[in-house]
């Protein structure tokens, strides 16, 4: 057989989730053939540094063919679309034909299954995370042949809602953890004698703390005294900046306690997630990527707004939380932003069935 795994976006977030299942199938499996498929040379080079982790795999690499008009129209329209993703797939449908099975992080691939000679090609969506967003479970998933998911947590919520059946869901783990650090991304150099807080706000401005309180969040961190900064934000925040309302950082980028990251490789491998103590966001599956080695505690950035029955990391009713490492003294949590409260502390009970 013939596998293709297709990460057709302009970042490389989903990279990480998926392509360790590549490498893995070509060596348990050498008899079949598996190919990745990348947009852009920056995505390659993510993709061959995670191959390192895979000594004798047999996976070929390849970039896709992006249609001219698509590379002219792509600096003027990215900042509220992506044009090439699209293009990509109307450019290769003639390369598609040739695999029997396409493995995809996304949903925009399934239009592949609409095209004439490509009836034969068995699509599989592989999550790239873990997250509670309601927007995760998405009525395309019913059209795909196999969904892979990284626990009980969203294997039960599919199939409760109907979207998929037992006989097209399989649970495959949290592949991003076999590949940790893997792109060589180093640690910021920040002061030593302070808590090091990571500030990782959503794109979506329904459930991001970005849009209203963001720039307030990096202020108070420019005038503390106790507390060191790394802004990573999901790297589509600035990959779309005016659709999502990011702006200039100018202001914050020269203060020696705090580093401003929109979309480098220490975003996508977890460096920062090792490195600090108190991790501070929204609905990003990376809230679970920072809790999984200890038991933290969480407190809320957004007192009284309800969580939805999905949103396992905040079930204590919270859009943005504190997250801190376990075990850091009271004495060392941050003062209380206006509206923010404290919730009860999350044990690793709260976390065992995204991934067990």
């Amino acid at each position: 057989m013939r596998f293709g795994f297709l990460f057709n976006h302009y970042a490389g977030h989903q990279i990480l989730h998926a392509a360790p299942i590549a490498f893995e199938l070509s060596r348990a499996y050498p008899q079949h053939q598996v190919e990745i498929f990348v947009l852009g040379a920056a995505l390659r080079s993510v993709v061959e540094r995670v191959a390192q982790r895979y000594p004798g795999h047999k996976v070929w690499v390849h970039m896709v063919e992006v249609p001219l008009y698509a590379r002219l129209i792509d600096p003027v329209i990215k900042p509220f679309a992506f044009a090439k993703k699209q293009a990509v797939l109307d450019a290769n449908k003639a390369l598609f034909a040739d695999f029997d099975v396409l493995v995809v992080p996304e949903k925009t691939s399934l239009k592949l299954k609409r095209e004439p000679g490509l009836e034969h090609l068995k699509i599989v969506y592989t999550h790239h995370g873990a997250g509670d967003r309601a927007e995760a479970y998405y009525p395309e998933l019913a059209q795909f042949d196999l969904v892979l998911a990284p626990g009980p947590k969203i294997t039960d919520r599919l199939l409760a809602s109907g979207l998929v059946k037992p006989e097209n869901c399989a649970i495959v783990g949290y592949p991003k953890f076999s590949v940790i650090q893997s792109l060589g991304a180093p640690y910021p150099r920040l002061p030593s004698g302070r808590k090091t807080v990571l500030y990782n706000p959503h794109y979506s401005r329904r459930e991001s703390s970005w849009p209203t309180m963001g720039r307030a969040v990096l202020e108070y961190f420019r005038q503390s005294d106790r507390y060191n900064l790394i802004f990573a934000p999901h790297v589509l925040l600035y990959q779309r900046w005016f659709r999502h309302r990011a702006r200039p950082l100018g202001r914050w980028r020269a203060v020696p306690h705090m580093h401003l990251d929109t979309g480098s490789d220490a975003v996508l491998d977890m460096t920062y997630m090792d490195g600090a103590d108190i991790y501070l966001g929204d609905v990003s599956s990376q809230i679970y990527e920072f809790c999984i080695a200890r038991v933290r505690q969480f407190f809320s950035m957004r007192g009284g707004w309800r969580a939805g029955k999905m949103m396992t990391a905040s079930r204590c009713g919270t859009r943005a939380m504190w997250c801190v490492r376990w075990p850091i003294s009271p004495r060392h949590w941050p003062k209380p932003m206006p509206g923010m409260a404290i919730i009860c502390p999350c044990k690793k009970a709260c976390f065992k069935r995204l991934l067990i």
